[in-house]
């Protein structure tokens, strides 16, 4: 799900062709996972970013190849694209480690560039859902980085049976929806990271399902607007399976996440990050 609504209108027109995809609801307040951060956008050209410049979720993933960053993976649909990159420069975004960004943006850490999926967004099969935003190295020094996985991962798990109904971790600073309250779907909160369990209902060659309604199979929690670009993780554990990419707007039903582990995943993230 994109960026926040209503926070961001330039960060929100970056996103309106992307999928719609958010935040996690249900579950509970996070403490266990600090590499899981949050991605601002200055919108006023301040120097400074708030709460409400929030836009999507992801996950220190290591240092780069090179040596010369410490690199955050999240959605390519958080990234801006080429042509924009004039607009969106790299310096007026940051990136905060802070779990509860309500009083405030702590340590918020200028990015020094970004890297969208070639191909976001022109194949309908796959939507190379993937970004890379850099960090200046050691400015995420103290956390443990997330894991990727081994290729065709899921494709093993599937072919042993133990991918459908697997629960895996989600986090991220997204929002909760409200759905009781008369009139359509409200939102409030985000800006605060929390975690829960989402249940996998399938997989295609480049998404990983979840079915997040309440009841039935659902766990009580799922993703939401303001999560996007947030990882899942194979329980227990800081291996990624999938960033957060699509779902709908009522953030009750399925949720489409960007695999990691297929090929042309792979080829992208090995540009940049050292591969299992």
């Amino acid at each position: 799900m994109g960026t926040k609504l209503g926070p961001v209108l330039v960060l929100s027109m970056l996103l309106v062709a992307a999928p719609n995809a958010g935040a996690v609801w249900g579950g509970h307040v996070d403490v266990t996972h600090p590499q899981v951060g949050a991605m601002y956008f200055d919108g006023n050209d301040d120097g400074s970013v708030t709460a409400d410049e929030g836009g999507c979720s992801g996950s220190y993933a290591g240092r780069s190849k090179d040596g010369d960053a410490d690199v955050f993976l999240t959605a390519g649909h958080c990234i801006p694209p080429p042509e924009l990159r004039s607009m969106f420069p790299p310096e007026r975004f940051s990136v905060s480690f802070d779990g509860d960004a309500t009083d405030g943006v702590a340590n918020p850490i200028q990015v020094t560039g970004y890297e969208q999926m070639p191909g976001f967004g022109r194949d309908f099969g796959d939507p190379h859902d993937l970004g890379l935003v850099f960090l200046p190295a050691g400015s995420a020094a103290g956390l443990t980085p997330v894991q990727l996985p081994q290729a065709h991962l899921l494709d093993r798990l599937k072919a042993a049976g133990e991918l459908k109904f697997l629960k895996p971790e989600i986090v991220g600073y997204g929002v909760t929806p409200v759905w009781d309250e008369p009139g359509p779907t409200f939102f409030v909160d985000g800006a605060v990271r929390h975690a829960g369990t989402s249940v996998v209902s399938g997989l295609t060659r480049a998404t990983l399902l979840f079915n997040q309604n309440r009841h039935g199979i659902g766990t009580g929690s799922g993703l939401c607007i303001g999560d996007s670009g947030s990882p899942q993780l194979f329980p227990e554990t800081l291996t990624v399976l999938s960033v957060t990419s699509g779902g709908n707007l009522q953030c009750n039903a399925n949720d489409a996440n960007y695999r990691v582990d297929t090929d042309v995943a792979r080829s992208f993230l090995g540009e940049f990050l050292t591969l299992p």
